[in-house]
């Protein structure tokens, strides 16, 4: 039996092998790594930032004041928990936040706005109140939408139920959420209005232009109340709304709802 002996640098040379082997094994199991673990990255990645849409059947927006007031909208969602896009002075930073809501609280606000006849009242008669923050709510009813808007005028009944969704979303326990409203493609189109004495329709439509505003009648031959319409592929419904409440030639509005009791 004959044993070769060992060539001198043979050693070396063998080390240097198994150095360059241990390096390409590494080199192909991180490669395996990334492929493996990049696309579930992504996934997680696209999962967190997409938010998850959910109906709802109340919507409460509170508009700015001239102070710091709360500007949010708050959506009672089908479930009875809620969620809020704070937009300034109610939580540290601008976002949405989601909370489980007190549904003690809630049962008397819904309770409170039931009857058709608290959706119609007049506010001609109320004293202007300088300060007011536009304030606007609708409500996904069984029996149709409802919504009311006040902006300069307010009543008791209506102060009522604001001032308790305003305790409600002031007082709740918010946290971030990925949760958004479902926001219904049927917005509303046709607002009553009232105008001041002396101002002819067509040109007080000429303000809203961008809007596509129409005259669709008269609604009555002695009083200054028309029925006028935007293009529902022109701009915001509530924005349309909010800037005819807020010309000084208009002394009221009103979104036309079959609820509505038109005017004599």
């Amino acid at each position: 039996m004959f044993i070769s002996a060992a060539q001198p640098g043979d050693t070396t040379s063998c080390r240097s092998k198994l150095h360059a082997t241990a390096v390409l094994f590494l080199f192909i199991s991180s490669l395996f790594c990334i492929q493996a673990c990049a696309p579930k990255n992504n996934i997680l990645s696209v999962q967190q930032t997409t938010p998850e849409l959910k109906p709802y059947v109340l919507k409460y927006e509170r508009g700015p004041c001239f102070g710091k007031c709360p500007v949010y909208s708050f959506y009672l969602l089908s479930d009875h928990t809620a969620i809020v896009n704070a937009k300034a002075n109610l939580m540290d930073t601008a976002g949405w936040y989601f909370t489980p809501l007190d549904q003690e609280g809630l049962v008397e606000i819904l309770e409170l706005i039931e009857p058709s006849e608290w959706w119609l009242q007049d506010l001609n008669n109320q004293p202007e109140i300088a300060d007011l923050p536009i304030s606007s709510l609708v409500y996904h009813h069984p029996q149709g939408v409802r919504s009311i808007s006040i902006q300069s005028r307010t009543s008791e009944s209506l102060e009522k139920v604001f001032g308790k969704l305003s305790h409600l979303v002031t007082e709740s326990s918010w946290v971030p959420t990925q949760l958004r409203p479902l926001e219904s493609n049927a917005e509303p189109t046709d607002v009553i209005v009232q105008l001041k004495e002396n101002i002819d329709i067509q040109s007080w439509m000429k303000k809203f232009d961008r809007f596509g505003i129409k005259l669709i009648k008269r609604l009555t031959p002695r009083q200054h109340y028309y029925l006028v319409s935007k293009d529902p592929a022109k701009g915001d419904a509530n924005d349309f709304l909010q800037y005819i409440k807020s010309d000084p030639d208009v002394v009221d509005a009103q979104w036309d709802r079959k609820l509505d009791r038109r005017f004599d």
